[in-house]
């Protein structure tokens, strides 16, 4: 299957084995003072992460890209002990923010398939993974598979990070929004899968929407939900 920076016009995506293009570099975007609410999004979510982050944990970064976490955990996590970034796509890495010598921690990357991850941790190895907005990128095979890994890799009581499109109106999962996603999960769907991996859900959050489909989606919730 290949590898494609996203999905062109005649391309089948049943064909496709990953997307590589990368959300925006929202630091550079609120730097220059043209930001979409996507951009702030995506800042919001990686801030957030950062500070759910703890002293001497080990955490991997799953499709990390230009691994945008870093400069966060830099101010707001920066006693944890290790962060390994993985991505498919080593241009991605090399345009990212990996230079070491910035870091008061260990920063390591690997240039593989994240369905490749035991062959690196085949024992429980971090505290904390950070899985955003990727798993949309790849085939739905490959997303449990990689989501599988992530289990395997957490130590007992770990925690994973996970963000993702919920595409709750969708007939078509390869009927996506975005040219880069590949295949779109929807919420009860990718809570399924998460549960029989083995995970507990512990928290979910809405982070963008528009106000109608918000609206419309309250109201698909039974009424014990919509609070």
């Amino acid at each position: 299957m290949k590898i494609v920076h996203k999905i062109e016009e005649g391309m089948n995506p049943k064909e496709i084995l990953c997307t590589t293009y990368q959300m925006r570099d929202f630091f550079k975007q609120m730097a220059d003072g043209f930001f979409s609410e996507l951009d702030v999004m995506n800042y919001i979510q990686h801030y957030k992460i950062a500070k759910l982050c703890k002293k001497d944990w080990k955490i991997l970064d799953i499709c990390c890209g230009r691994s945008l976490m870093l400069p966060l955990l830099r101010y707001h996590a920066k006693d944890i002990k290790e962060y390994i970034g993985i991505d498919i796509s080593e241009a991605n890495i090399k345009n990212g923010y990996r230079d070491k010598k910035e870091y008061p921690f260990k920063v390591n990357f690997i240039v593989d398939n994240i369905t490749e991850l035991l062959k690196y941790y085949p024992e429980p190895y971090f505290d904390f993974i950070i899985y955003t907005s990727a798993i949309e990128h790849m085939q739905k095979e490959a997303g449990i598979k990689s989501l599988d890994n992530a289990f395997n890799v957490l130590k007992y009581n770990g925690a994973l990070f996970l963000s993702c499109p919920n595409t709750y109106e969708k007939k078509d999962p390869y009927d996506c929004q975005y040219a880069a996603h590949l295949y779109e999960w929807d919420l009860n769907e990718i809570k399924d899968q998460l549960t029989k991996t083995g995970f507990i859900i512990e928290k979910i959050w809405g982070i963008v929407t528009k106000s109608t489909e918000f609206k419309k989606y309250i109201h698909l919730l039974p009424s014990s939900e919509q609070e």
